[in-house]
């Protein structure tokens, strides 16, 4: 597929998130408006709240952090053609209950909703074959599995392609350490303490900023981590070549991935992967060339034998195989295309169009997900009570009535908890008594 082309007036597409996190979607965005951006397209970035990472937005876009009813009043006032989103935010929830004026793309990058349709949604994407085939019994939209581009420009090999080098091949780990049940680092510490005693150097590039003594206070046994620290977004290709020159490799420890970016970045950088054998990474990794899988409920003892087993199988052409690789599946440019169309295109596209995948994978898939889903239900009637509580303080009494009752639908245990309650009467109290309400 060719270049779709922007006019110099310039498609306008404004990105949504609640959080402005640390992972792989703010990279998978900010890579997305850069390529947007050279084609003439013209983007802004809206979070409700901000983190580390909010500074590499405010560089390249306008970029708004503020409540979730001043990106209401924002997308009524200002002339956006596309409203981005990721589908399993808590608070983009908000936006399929209430009409909007830009056309809603919704990708889903791990976190399967139900709450998207033909009825609220131009378009709904996911970031792998995989996630697509477990949204799609939750629509009546096809659900599009578009991968994630990887910049290759920034991540790319070491040109001089040197032979292993230094005191030992590294194994690193990549991700927030702190997001235990979705990365499972323990599940590295425990695996490392058995590669270092084969003298195995460990790397841990933290998102969260992390220590040993997070993990340690809560019990788990810290091996010697030679480096352990967070690495910024432009440091990481630096950090994946020191990696692959040691003839190292990434180890992921993941239960579930919606794609799995690190081991993209990674291979396109010249690094394989090891990694579970789930959905998304399934799709990421070729085997034999960016890295190899192994079952998910293999033993750590089972996992560090294959770890050790494939960095001796090190030779000098699997960085440039796996750089290869990576460039021409995980185009940033084919990623761009394929958005540019669902963002142009006329009509929603109703689903019809099966997702080929082996049903034992999107089973086993499904359960795990849906164990997260409900960890997450009290995060999204958090996000979602308060929202609905601000909503009613500032005129907008109807969109909390309609946010109650969705709340009611989805979670009706949780908001009779103390906390979610009495956020409940007070949105109610807010609006059948005017006086507490400000106008718009």
């Amino acid at each position: 597929m060719g270049n779709v082309a922007v006019s110099d007036a310039g498609l306008r597409v404004l990105f949504f998130r609640g959080l402005c996190d640390t992972g792989g979607v703010s990279s998978w965005m900010l890579s997305l408006e850069q390529e947007l951006r050279r084609r003439g397209a013209h983007c802004a970035f809206f979070f409700c709240e901000g983190s580390s990472r909010l500074a590499e937005f405010q560089r390249v876009a306008p970029t708004t952090v503020a409540p979730i009813d001043v990106l209401l009043d924002l997308v009524e006032t200002e002339r956006y053609d596309v409203l981005h989103i990721a589908s399993g935010d808590p608070e983009a929830e908000i936006l399929a209950l209430v009409p909007m004026a830009p056309r809603i793309v919704a990708t889903n990058h791990g976190a399967p909703s139900s709450v998207w349709n033909a009825s609220n949604c131009h378009a709904l994407t996911a970031v792998s074959r995989g996630m697509a085939a477990i949204d799609q019994v939750l629509t009546d939209l096809e659900v599009e599995p578009i991968y994630n581009g990887i910049d290759s420009d920034h991540f790319a090999p070491d040109p001089e392609c040197p032979d292993r080098s230094g005191p030992g091949p590294i194994v690193a780990w990549v991700g927030r350490t702190t997001s235990i049940d979705q990365k499972d680092f323990p599940r590295f510490l425990r695996v490392g303490a058995i590669l270092a005693e084969r003298g195995v150097r460990l790397w841990v590039a933290d998102a969260h900023g992390a220590d040993r003594s997070f993990f340690e206070q809560r019990g788990y046994a810290v091996p010697h981590i030679e480096r352990w620290h967070r690495v910024e977004y432009g440091e990481m290709p630096q950090f994946y070549r020191d990696v692959a020159g040691s003839g190292g490799l990434v180890l992921m420890t993941s239960p579930m991935e919606g794609f799995g970016l690190v081991a993209a970045e990674a291979a396109a950088c010249g690094l394989t992967t090891v990694a579970p054998d789930v959905i998304g990474l399934q799709e990421v990794i070729v085997a034999d060339i960016t890295g190899t899988l192994y079952p998910l409920h293999a033993t750590d003892d089972e996992v560090a034998d294959i770890v050790t087993g494939w960095i001796a199988q090190w030779n000098p052409d699997r960085s440039r195989n796996a750089a290869v690789s990576a460039r021409e599946r995980f185009s940033l440019r084919q990623m761009t295309d394929r958005y540019l169309e669902a963002y142009s295109r006329k009509q929603p596209r109703r689903a019809g169009k099966e997702v080929l995948l082996d049903p034992a994978s999107v089973g086993a898939a499904i359960r795990i997900h849906e164990q997260v889903r409900r960890r997450m239900l009290g995060m999204r009637v958090y996000a979602l009570s308060n929202a609905a509580l601000r909503l009613s303080a500032t005129g907008r009494r109807w969109l909390a009535l309609r946010i109650l009752a969705h709340l009611a639908r989805i979670a009706p245990r949780w908001i009779l908890k103390r906390a979610p309650q009495a956020r409940v009467l007070r949105t109610l109290f807010n609006v059948v008594n005017p006086l507490t309400s400000r106008p718009r």
